[in-house]
């Protein structure tokens, strides 16, 4: 029957307002899930409270109001003031012309020769703008240094070396050392630099040199500013800011140290060995004062495989700031491999493979599918209470890697459905806090402390940040470790370097991989798996391909059933099916 009557009511059915209340459900749990993954990113941005102005019954609330619009109206001068100055010295005109420029018109305005307005032709044209060259800048660029291909191995290199130039990384030099290393190098100057003093207090630093030079002739060293890592995303930058090139510190000590091993009549030969991201090619790019070499940087986006490491070595020949004609032959090599153990336990292959990646910090470890194990690594070298303090975490046991994931978890807000805590996603924000040096860690020597006898470091030193300075510092977390043991393993000295076909003729062999994002442990991981393949090895790492997006830390939605039609053989008819073939 038709409805005769109009519908009145504005009365919605039960459908429609349970179909709302589901949509503003959904809403909600959208937007938390958008939160959660922000925090797990570490992208949240705080908001800005609005500044709720003057009050009404203050009793200055005008004279205050006086004094705002005042401000803003000198601030208004002085930048049309800014602006005049500037069109001022484009024009070559005084600042007074640029402000009034009808001032220097002169039009009488009673002579008109009898005539009325003749149009355009009666208006009195602009003073001429003279026209300003600008001065021509003679060529005089210095002459590009040659790079040429280096040897193919480590025994090729040591062979034709005089001086052995190990880098070492500040914040754990012993894990740096190799003994292998230093007994096939007999014979010849063996000078240990400590590179990235930047990143340790000097509290940590002094004794180590102290410890080192008791073998070794010990040097601190920091690069040039523009060889220096950047900051993981860094804002766009409209205008380009100048680098320096020359404001290395520790420069002069390694030439010095460099002139005395120099023999007369002989072109001296420096080979720079240590692992891998030890800072060796911006060593080199720091004492050159040019940008030769490609260094490592988290953020390049030159290759797809990732930051640039070097794969073969590479040779330049540099002369001696305070000798000319005097030269020196630098060899860049690739990071250190070493013989992989073959009868180890399970246990010690897991803490020797945490130990190289963490050591190396090469690539996105983040991205590890298993990164519960480095952590563990970490927690127990760490000391606990600075890792509270880094984290902001309530106490745990020493030691524990399961409670410390777990505050870290409920710190961060990763917590899954039911209440489970999520570790994997903790012991990620941890691994990138220690790929970008968010995670600054330092250790001290074994052994007594003992201050350095020489003085003549004591203008860097004094340049260097205090355990004070830099626990204060934004967006660093300040942790002590123990300390490191020197690498016992045999070095691989025979085998053959790989030269990177896809680079440039002009530039230097170097890989660009990743070796802990893409699975490619290769050499540089020196062992990491002792003894395990590179299949699986490669099993553990998440390929490039999957890295694009950041990792899920939530568990994946229950799929639903699917219904699907399947014709059966011999019937000829469709059949409805849940999961699997139904026959009749």
């Amino acid at each position: 029957m038709p409805r005769i009557r109009k519908k009145t009511s504005k009365r919605g059915t039960t459908h429609q307002r349970e179909k709302l209340k589901h949509k503003v459900s959904q809403g909600r749990k959208k937007a938390k899930k958008q939160v959660r993954k922000a925090q797990a990113a570490g992208t949240t941005h705080k908001k800005s409270k609005k500044d709720p102005g003057i009050p009404n019954n203050f009793p200055y609330k005008d004279q205050i109001l006086a004094e705002v619009a005042e401000s803003r109206r000198q601030a208004a001068e002085e930048k049309q003031q800014r602006k005049a100055e500037k069109r001022a010295a484009l024009t070559g005109l005084d600042v007074e012309d640029v402000e009034d420029p009808q001032k220097n018109i002169n039009i009488d305005e009673n002579q008109n020769d009898g005539q009325g307005f003749d149009g355009i032709m009666s208006i009195r044209p602009a003073p001429p703008v003279p026209s300003i060259k600008k001065p021509v800048e003679p060529l005089t660029s210095e002459p590009a240094i040659p790079i040429t291909q280096g040897p193919a191995s480590l025994r090729e290199v040591l062979q034709k070396a005089d001086v052995l130039l190990h880098v070492v990384d500040a914040r754990d030099p012993a894990a740096g050392l190799s003994e292998a290393l230093f007994k096939e190098a007999r014979g010849k100057d063996i000078i240990l630099l400590v590179n990235k003093i930047d990143c340790v207090p000097r509290e940590s630093l002094v004794p180590w040199l102290s410890y080192l030079r008791l073998t070794y002739t010990t040097l601190p060293f920091r690069v040039a500013e523009a060889f220096l890592p950047s900051k993981p995303n860094p804002p766009p930058v409209s205008k380009k800011i100048p680098v320096k090139l020359d404001d290395a510190l520790g420069s002069d000590a390694v030439w010095q140290q460099l002139s005395k091993a120099k023999k007369s009549g002989e072109e001296l030969v420096v080979a720079l060995t240590g692992v891998t991201n030890s800072g060796k090619s911006a060593v080199i790019n720091s004492l050159a004062r040019a940008d030769l070499l490609p260094i490592y940087n988290l953020n390049s986006t030159i290759s797809t495989k990732g930051p640039h490491t070097t794969t073969s070595a590479s040779e330049l020949v540099l002369e001696f700031p305070d000798k000319k004609g005097v030269n020196v032959r630098l060899i860049d090599t690739p990071g250190l491999e070493y013989v992989r153990a073959e009868d180890v336990e399970e246990q010690d292959k897991e803490m020797a493979r945490a130990k190289d990646i963490l050591l190396r910090s090469r690539g996105r470890i983040d991205r590890l599918k298993d990164p519960l194990f480095a952590v563990e690594h970490i927690v127990s070298r760490a000391d606990t209470q600075d890792l509270m303090l880094a984290y902001s975490l309530p106490a745990f046991s020493k030691g524990d890697p399961t409670s410390f994931l777990a505050g870290m978890a409920r710190a961060s807000g990763l917590i899954k459905k039911r209440g489970v805590l999520d570790h994997a996603g903790a012991a990620r924000i941890v691994l990138r806090d220690w790929s970008i040096g968010k995670f600054a860690r330092y250790t001290m020597p074994p052994g007594s402390p003992t201050t350095s006898s020489s003085t003549n470091n004591e203008g860097i030193l004094a340049m260097l940040k205090s355990r004070k300075e830099l626990r204060k510092a934004e967006d660093v977390k300040l942790v002590r470790l123990q300390p490191g043991e020197a690498e016992k393993r045999e070095v691989l000295l025979d085998d053959v370097w790989v030269i990177d076909e896809e680079v440039g003729e002009n530039e230097v062999d170097e890989n660009a991989g990743n070796e802990e994002a893409t699975g490619d442990e290769d050499g540089d991981e020196d062992g990491a798996d002792q003894g395990s393949d590179s299949e699986s090895s490669e099993e553990e790492i998440v390929d490039d391909e999957d890295e694009e997006e950041v990792p899920e830390l939530l568990l994946p939605p229950k799929r639903k059933r699917t219904v699907s039609f399947a014709v059966v053989p011999g019937k000829g008819k469709r059949q409805r099916r849940f999961g699997k073939n139904v026959t009749q």
